[in-house]
């Protein structure tokens, strides 16, 4: 997980766009609303990448590097965003 939490600090603007940024999130803030040139599901394979790369089990590492997008679906689920 330190993995993650240290991407999540470098990579603000693409962590607001998971967890927070509704229009009226912004509205409050009195800012506008945070839009991405890439959606989610390209956040959720960078975040794979962080992750699955850095793993023990050959396995996931071996996948993370052919295929980072087979974790998307799993890391939205878990986030639960």
């Amino acid at each position: 997980t330190d993995c993650l939490i240290e991407w999540c600090r470098t990579h603000k603007s693409e962590c607001k766009k998971l967890f927070s940024d509704s229009t009226q999130d912004a509205r409050e803030e009195g800012r506008s609303k945070q839009q991405l040139c890439h959606g989610k599901n390209q956040i959720y394979v960078e975040m794979a990448k962080v992750i699955f790369l850095h793993d023990e089990t050959e396995e996931f590492w071996s996948l993370a590097q052919v295929n980072p997008g087979a974790f998307a679906n799993s890391i939205c689920s878990h986030l639960d965003v």
